[in-house]
């Protein structure tokens, strides 16, 4: 294997937003594994990003931790110029920042709403409309949104504030895919029971692993995978939303989520 394949992404730039934790820590190593050099993008978690770079910059790559909150506008436009006055400018973004919270209708405050809102569907918006602006003509050629099985694809109870927010993701990703072709791609990655709530019982997970006709959770691996397929595989797919869930997405009719 030459340098090329094994480093496929070599001198390339990536955002990954939320890139200090969970799937955004995973996807922002495979992206360093690759070649690229890292934006690894964070709010609150600022000794988990560190660790994430520090991990990323082992492989000789040029990672860095920028700090931003995206819900609010003026710091997107402000870490977007960081980015490419430090790194270059951004050939990828991947879209991952999120919160996940739960709750009935009637017991869903405005506010909750709101923060949901505010960082799961406008700052995905914000942070590509940066991009695109600042990058678009640059070596801008991928936008990866991460999106969810419930509310891309299944109604989830309990879950109207957060499922709102992924159905306009895979909408966003749609819409996007159209608008910035041919130079751009823009598809989304739909995880299903990855990384479970740390605080969720035994006989609940159970009960989820039992609807994936796969019989197990899916692993970062997998999602990291995706991700790889979608900048590196067919350049001829764009507006998709790949659910990587086991086979979920394939049962009938309404779900709590997990």
């Amino acid at each position: 294997m030459d340098a090329t394949e094994a480093r496929p992404l070599e001198g390339k730039v990536a955002l990954v937003t939320g890139g200090g934790v969970r799937l955004g820590q995973a996807m922002a190593l495979g992206l360093g594994r690759w070649g690229a050099k890292v934006a690894v993008h964070f709010n609150g978690s600022a000794a988990a990003a560190l660790h994430t770079i520090e991990q990323v910059n082992v492989d000789g790559n040029g990672a860095r931790a920028f700090q931003a909150d995206l819900t609010d506008e003026a710091q997107v436009i402000s870490l977007v110029e960081r980015v490419d006055r430090e790194l270059g400018p951004v050939a990828i973004v991947v879209n991952s920042a999120a919160l996940f919270e739960r709750a009935p209708l009637h017991e869903t405050p405005a506010a909750m709403a709101d923060r949901l809102w505010a960082l799961n569907a406008r700052a995905p918006l914000l942070v590509s409309r940066e991009v695109v602006k600042r990058c678009r003509g640059r070596g801008l050629t991928d936008i990866v949104n991460m999106v969810d099985v419930g509310g891309a694809f299944n109604a989830w109870r309990n879950y109207a504030a957060y499922g709102m927010t992924k159905a306009a993701m895979r909408s966003l990703t749609e819409t996007l895919a159209l608008e910035l072709a041919p130079d751009v791609r823009v598809n989304g990655i739909a995880p299903g029971t990855v990384l479970p709530p740390a605080d969720m019982s035994p006989k609940t997970l159970e009960t989820l692993r039992q609807r994936i006709p796969q019989q197990r959770f899916g692993s970062p691996d997998d999602i990291v995978e995706t991700l790889r397929y979608l900048l590196l595989g067919s350049r001829f797919v764009t507006g998709q939303i790949i659910a990587v869930d086991g086979g979920r997405t394939l049962e009938t009719g309404a779900r709590d989520g997990g």
